[in-house]
């Protein structure tokens, strides 16, 4: 049989054997409803977060805070994306909270993936948001490879090196926006996942996203207990601690179009 798949941004035809099973996302499986209302559901996800005090209690006037959001490999760039709707309400959140727009920095979690050009991060965050804050050179990539806006924080209990981007090292409020999406090499990203891998060294990310990890007896894609997502979180809660300060995280659940279903801090 011919199949069409997805690769990068255009499709691929393949032939596979009649007896192959053929899943389609979205469609083999139809997708839970979306939110109708994200911003609503996004706002009091982000005053209602799980755990710890929302941001306009966490941060002060005076803070320094880093936005951390994924590049253009995961989450939508539709008007209503979660990056678009997020990012401008929790600078708003900021914002009641004492913290000028001037305090903060947008940093596109590339980790290992290539410096996202300026015009497709302008599409992650909408272009005014984009033109507001690349004017003042509050945007930049982060750099797996540059040890000048890198700090070495040691190594975990398992022995993993951590390393990650200086600039969130030193914020007083890091914030990750992310999705928990769907991924058949790492399970579901968002949460620890986005900052074990988008802000670290190739060294931190070569402690998970390594054959003899990824392809261990224990690995499922979407499992929360194998080694991977446990290096994961050792990774991240390591950052956390060193820090002093937990990642405030503002996920959401997407369906196969990149629309909201839910929207958790």
């Amino acid at each position: 049989m011919k199949v069409s798949l997805e690769y990068g941004l255009e499709m691929m035809e393949a032939e596979l054997p009649d007896y192959a099973d053929v899943f389609v996302p979205g469609e083999t499986v139809p997708d839970p409803p979306f939110l109708q209302d994200p911003v609503t559901a996004t706002r009091h996800a982000l005053r209602n977060p799980i755990g710890m005090p929302p941001l306009a209690e966490l941060a002060k006037r005076g803070d320094k805070v880093t936005i951390i959001f994924p590049d253009r490999v995961k989450g939508g760039e539709q008007a209503n994306a979660h990056r678009k709707v997020a990012i401008p309400l929790a600078i708003e959140e900021l914002e009641r909270a004492g913290v000028s727009r001037k305090d903060i920095l947008l940093i596109c979690s590339n980790g290992l993936h290539r410096k996202n050009y300026p015009h497709e991060i302008a599409n992650i965050l909408g272009e005014p948001l984009y033109s507001e804050f690349a004017a003042n050179n509050q945007i930049i990539n982060h750099d797996s490879e540059d040890w000048d806006n890198l700090v070495d924080l040691g190594t975990t209990a398992r022995g993993d090196h951590v390393i990650m981007n200086k600039a969130v090292y030193e914020s007083d409020v890091a914030i990750l926006i992310g999705h928990a999406l769907g991924n058949p090499y790492g399970g579901y990203s968002g949460g620890y996942k986005h900052s074990a891998t988008g802000i670290t060294h190739w060294k931190s990310i070569a402690a998970h996203h390594v054959p003899e990890v990824m392809h261990a007896p224990d690995f499922v894609p979407v499992s929360g207990s194998s080694v991977m997502r446990q290096k994961m979180n050792e990774i991240s809660m390591h950052m956390e601690d060193r820090m002093g300060k937990r990642f405030f995280c503002c996920d959401a659940v997407l369906d196969t179009s990149a629309r909201q279903i839910e929207v958790w801090s």
